[in-house]
This record gives structure tokens, sequence and C-alpha cells, in this order.
């Protein structure tokens, strides 16, 4: 009895290397992973958000994009775009982009999701935290970039936040930052830094090797913006 059992599980055995690599998927190999992390939080009423997603909509569609994707090594761009406030959500989840028909695919399921209810707080910590945790999930290689748009500061205080960004760029994660500056007439609450929101994230936000901040001044420059930091940090 002692022998049929061996042998029954010596055969399971042979049957589970057999099928292993039909099971495992290796990841692909990219020139980047880029994290597109948006702030859906309550100050981005329904007219700024749509600012917001016609932004990356339009930048992302840009030729110069492309370009830039071409320069990488392998020349493929992974992407993924996540909203975020109190909570975090997957938007429209890791995608490979290499040309205008992936990258058009890309923008046709950003168009089409509807906004994340995440709630209405403003805690970038805890989003940085999120996408450190999608990196690696579908693809691997290259750099990895987080990059955060928002209207506020962190609404938990900056010792949080400052140590959760230089706990992620000691891991080799770069952060860029677009924060959009409100001004007269237009207004936010809780209001933004006295500082400057563009000085509040280059103080206690972005990091990594080769970093950038591209401030967009009001709601409407975000599109001119966000191609500007898009050519910056893909190329």
């Amino acid at each position: 009895m002692n022998t049929l059992i061996t042998r029954r599980q010596a055969l399971a055995a042979t049957c589970g290397f057999a099928f292993a690599p039909l099971a495992a998927k290796a990841s692909e190999k990219v020139g980047m992973q880029l994290i597109l992390a948006a702030d859906v939080s309550g100050s981005v009423v329904p007219s700024r958000y749509r600012i917001q997603q016609d932004g990356y909509l339009e930048a992302l569609g840009d030729p110069r994009v492309l370009d830039v994707i071409r320069d990488l090594d392998p020349p493929v761009l992974a992407i993924t775009f996540v909203a975020w406030s109190r909570d975090q959500e997957v938007m429209v989840p890791w995608t490979r982009v290499e040309d205008a028909r992936s990258m058009d695919s890309f923008r046709t399921r950003l168009k089409n999701v509807q906004r994340a209810r995440v709630g209405i707080n403003t805690f970038i910590s805890q989003a940085l935290l999120f996408c450190d945790a999608q990196f690696d999930r579908e693809f691997t290689g290259g750099r990895k970039v987080i990059d955060v748009s928002g209207d506020g500061d962190d609404n938990q205080g900056i010792a949080g936040l400052r140590q959760v960004r230089d706990a992620l760029v000691a891991k080799g994660v770069v952060i860029n930052g677009l924060p959009i500056i409100v001004k007269p007439p237009d207004f936010v609450f809780p209001p933004q830094p006295p500082e400057g929101l563009d000085v509040y994230y280059r103080r206690h936000v972005v990091g990594g090797e080769g970093h950038v901040v591209i401030e967009s001044i009001g709601f409407d420059n975000f599109k001119q913006a966000i191609l500007q930091k898009l050519l910056l940090e893909i190329g």
C-alpha cells in the first residue's frame, strides 16, 4: 500500500512539473512602469474632474509622447491610471503601450470609465503607498515612476508623507508632481498651503533621480502641464 501511494504521489508530482511552465506567466520586461495618480478628492468638483480627465486624454494622444516611448529600452511603456482621495482605486489597469493603437486603447478605457468614488479627503501618503504596491505585478523592469497630480496638501500632515516619500525613493521609485495651483476667483477647501502648492510638492512629495515638478496654473492649464511632464518623465 505504501508503494502504491508513493507511486501516485510521484505521478502527481511529475504532472505538476510538466504543467508548471504553462501555469506560470513571466512578467514582460518594459522600458518604464508609469502610474498616473489623479486626485479625485472633494475639491475636485465634476467640472474640474472633466478638465483633468480631458487633459490626460489629449496629452496622451500627442504624437510626441509616442516618440519618447520609442526611445525607451525596450521601447515599451507599461501604464496604469489610479484615482486617489481618502482611498484609492485602479481606474485603468496596467496596459502595454508601444504604438498609436495601444495608446488609443488605453485612452479609450480612460475616457469610458466612471469616476472613482473613494472619499473626499486628500491623503497623498496613502496614495503613494497604494501606487508602490502596483509595480511589478503585470510588467517588470525599467524605471518605476509615480506621477501625482492634485490640488491640495496631505490632510494627515507632512511627517508621514515625507517618511513614505523617502522610503519609496530609497527603493528606486521616482515620484513626480503636478500641483494644480488654484488662484482667485477659484478656490478650494481647505485652502492650499501658504507657501504655495508647488513649493509644498517640491519639499514633501516628489523625489528620486531626475524627478520633476510641473505646476498647472489653474485646471485650464492642465493639458499643457501634463504633456510637458509626460515628455520629461518618459524621455
